[in-house]
């Protein structure tokens, strides 16, 4: 079964894109302290700079509205090698760490929809009686791992255990380098890198498996005002293992708006 399933939100914690001790701690750090000692520590050394914490909501910003419930639609365009594009729009419906994914293009995709919450996820494929749950297996491979990606929330799911600078593009950016609190998190290990002279906005992340083998890398090409914030708009995920595969994805229309909680179940998704 083919999950195309894109969908962004703090909420989605998931992502789950976003468990994990590296066998090999050298793609980060050298050794790596409990959470606590290792934020101080770092904080100490850049204390000029935002906090480690700090800098975790930033990026969270750019791509949710922290506690509030709100709205987005995604347009997806995934690329295989020797393949015709594949096209999705969804439209997404975000509330604390629960949304709701509804496929509204192609045509044969009509009517699907996905459930999140926390770290587990449930696919309603119209004219069949059950939701289906979405093992962690795929989550970590193809489309539906794309979810995770975008979905994470890491102000409150990760923890920075190294942090630093380095020379990206020719320019002097921010690297930071994070652990997922919990062990069911879709991604152990992520590594960004944040424009200092632009509020620190994601340039490029690295997303990780537990044994250390890079999954997915995402490149943040855009970004625009929507009301008085501004948001992720372009993001390109390109998959390091399948030559050839990456996946475009345009956000939109992001909106705050009241929704009811009665509408995250995965019962609801049938009504949808």
């Amino acid at each position: 079964m083919e999950f195309t399933i894109s969908f962004i939100a703090k909420a989605i914690s998931i992502v789950l894109f976003c468990i994990f001790v590296f066998n090999d701690r050298n793609i980060f750090a050298a050794d790596i302290l409990s959470e606590d000692q290792e934020n101080t520590a770092i904080e100490e050394q850049y204390d000029r700079d935002l906090s480690s914490q700090e800098l975790l909501e930033k990026i969270d910003s750019v791509r949710g509205y922290g506690d509030l419930s709100f709205s987005f639609d995604i347009v997806n365009v995934s690329y295989k090698k020797n393949s015709e594009p594949l096209k999705n729009q969804l439209s997404v419906k975000v509330l604390n760490n629960q949304s709701i994914v509804k496929f509204e293009s192609p045509a044969r995709s009509r009517g699907r929809a996905m459930y999140k919450d926390g770290d587990n996820m449930w696919l309603y494929i119209p004219g069949t009686r059950k939701t289906i749950r979405v093992s962690p297996l795929q989550r970590l491979i193809g489309e539906a791992s794309n979810g995770d990606v975008v979905g994470v929330s890491f102000s409150k799911d990760y923890f920075v255990f190294a942090r630093g600078k380095e020379k990206l593009h020719e320019k002097l950016v921010t690297v930071l380098s994070l652990e997922a609190k919990s062990k069911s998190s879709a991604y152990q290990k992520v590594k960004f890198w944040l424009d200092k002279n632009d509020s620190y906005k994601p340039i490029q992340s690295e997303f990780y498996s537990r044994s250390g083998k890079l999954l997915k890398t995402a490149h943040y090409k855009e970004y625009k005002r929507f009301g008085e914030q501004i948001m992720l708009h372009k993001l390109l995920l390109v998959d390091p293992i399948k030559e050839g595969y990456y996946t475009w994805m345009l956000f939109d229309n992001y909106k705050i708006e009241k929704i009811p909680l009665s509408f995250f179940s995965k019962e609801a998704l049938k009504r949808i």
